[in-house]
């Protein structure tokens, strides 16, 4: 009697579990690639697809097909199953998805991945205004060109898998297609080597070859004096005899090495820079944001 009763009970946690695979329950599949999701063209990657212990079959899909473009069965560990690309090509390149079956029924579709495939066209170049070596605290600018018409401009970070940043390009005048990508305060933590490639919009899984890289190193800031604050240090794009805001971002090319000061206490710069005493005595204090040197008629 108690054995019947035992088994009833095993046989209605089957039907309970059972149940609830078949109610939707069944768990959600992850996908991922390695060695990554950016591959240089004609290398070799592996696509992951990782659901429940109760797979079966494990398909991959292709985005936009109704098919699916692969199918494989799980490895012995039965919860995951791969799928091989021996040489990346175009072809491969797209937004990949994946699921399972089990005998309970169809798993939900994984999240999508996108699938990169890099050097399909030449490199563009890659810049950084003001310096490579900075202070925290301060602003940057990346600055990634090309010739090509490339459509978008792609940032990323060497080892940082979160840092991807994708801009329009731009084009002024007979200048080549360019994006700005703006940090507005670098910490130590954006310490490393960034590249950046082009893309074209109707294409975007097919990447140019890698920019040279280019090491940003952000220091502690060191002390000076007078000191000031991160919101001391932030400078608009503009420039007005009103508010004395300066240019940062777009310093003379003929002049890059001095020193460029920033008005932070209430006082106007003047626009008649024959001298820096202004005509009354006044208090002012001056944050010494870059190197920079501005030229003075000595009239």
């Amino acid at each position: 009697m108690i054995s019947m009763l035992t088994m009833l009970l095993y046989l209605g946690l089957i039907l309970e579990h059972r149940t609830k695979i078949q109610a939707g329950h069944l768990p959600r599949p992850i996908i991922w690639a390695e060695p990554g999701s950016m591959i240089a063209i004609y290398t070799s990657v592996t696509i992951w697809c990782q659901g429940s212990w109760e797979a079966q079959k494990y398909h991959l899909y292709k985005e936009g097909n109704v098919n699916p473009w692969d199918t494989q069965l799980p490895l012995e560990t039965r919860n995951k199953a791969k799928f091989n690309i021996q040489y990346m090509t175009t072809t491969y390149a797209d937004t990949y998805k994946c699921y399972y079956e089990s005998a309970a029924g169809f798993s939900e579709h994984s999240d999508a991945m996108e699938l990169v495939m890099t050097g399909a066209y030449t490199n563009p170049s890659l810049s950084v205004w003001p310096s490579s070596d900075v202070t925290s605290g301060v602003s940057i600018a990346f600055k990634c060109s090309s010739s090509m018409g490339f459509g978008r401009f792609i940032l990323i970070q060497d080892g940082k898998d979160s840092f991807r940043w994708t801009l329009d390009s731009q084009r002024h005048d007979n200048q080549p297609f360019h994006a700005t990508f703006v940090l507005d305060t670098v910490t130590p933590n954006h310490n490393g080597t960034f590249r950046c490639y082009g893309s074209f919009r109707n294409e975007p899984h097919l990447w140019s070859k890698s920019s040279d890289p280019l090491v940003l190193m952000v220091s502690e800031t060191k002390n000076q004096s007078p000191t000031h604050t991160e919101d001391d240090a932030s400078v608009k794009n503009t420039q007005s005899e009103d508010n004395g805001e300066l240019d940062s971002w777009n310093p003379p090319d003929k002049d890059p090495h001095g020193i460029v000061y920033a008005q932070v206490k209430p006082s106007r710069l003047r626009k008649d820079t024959t001298s820096w005493r202004p005509k009354e005595t006044q208090v002012v204090t001056y944050a010494q944001l870059c190197s920079r040197t501005q030229e003075y008629d000595n009239r």
